[in-house]
């Protein structure tokens, strides 16, 4: 008899003499049988409705190989992943017939499927996907503070700068580091009007610091908040 669709099961296999625990759920969407093995060494079977158990464990055989070879792999050194402050949770899963990494963010999880023999590195996966995002977010947010504010800017880029948050050329263009998404929104903005200040003083005289604070009044706040992290 069928079961549940998206109920989750579980069950155990015995490959090359060993004892392999997975779970095991139905799915409307899934078009073919499915693998998937999670950074927490958790084996997954998705079955399409209609399809029995018994061709699952088939299957799991038939991949053995790729199985015992993730189920040992070992996770990077643990740290912390930010996206506009708040602290997320990576999920990374390996999956069969997928050429490309994809990467999606569930509420606070970042999910990430990976291909079947890929060895990049977790933290270069976030850091591509932060990347991605901050070339969304920066160039808006800074020509919405710049219209807002009245500063005359030319270009906005995002770019994985090793020592500065942001900088400003005198031909007018504004570079951001793209780790800034990791902060929240008010921090981002400080940074923003920090680089737009500069437009006026290119300098930290006291005159460009009673600009910035014309702007953005909790500066000191959020400067000490931006260094907290260090994360440069």
């Amino acid at each position: 008899m069928q079961k549940s669709t998206n109920k989750i099961y579980s069950s155990s296999i015995k490959i090359q003499q060993s004892e392999i625990s997975y779970k095991y759920r139905f799915s409307s969407k899934a078009q073919r049988l499915r693998l998937q093995i999670s950074l927490g060494n958790e084996l997954e079977v998705i079955l399409p409705r209609g399809y029995e158990l018994k061709e699952a464990e088939n299957f799991i055989l038939t991949k053995s190989k790729w199985i015992k070879k993730h189920l040992s792999f070992q996770p990077v050194k643990k740290k912390d992943y930010y996206y506009f402050g708040n602290r997320i949770t990576i999920r990374q899963e390996f999956a069969l017939f997928i050429k490309k990494h994809i990467i999606r963010l569930e509420k606070d999880e970042l999910k990430i499927i990976s291909p079947e023999n890929s060895n990049i590195q977790l933290n270069k996966l976030y850091n591509t996907w932060l990347r991605n995002q901050a070339k969304e977010y920066l160039p808006e947010r800074a020509a919405k503070l710049a219209n807002q504010f009245g500063f005359s800017i030319n270009k906005i880029s995002v770019r994985n700068q090793k020592t500065r948050w942001g900088s400003y050329s005198s031909q007018g263009n504004i570079s951001f580091n793209f780790l800034l998404l990791g902060y929240t929104k008010e921090v981002i903005d400080y940074v923003i009007i920090h680089e737009l200040c500069h437009s006026k003083e290119m300098n930290h005289s006291e005159d460009f610091w009673t600009l910035v604070k014309r702007f953005c009044p909790r500066f000191m706040t959020l400067r000490q908040e931006l260094k907290g992290r260090n994360e440069l």
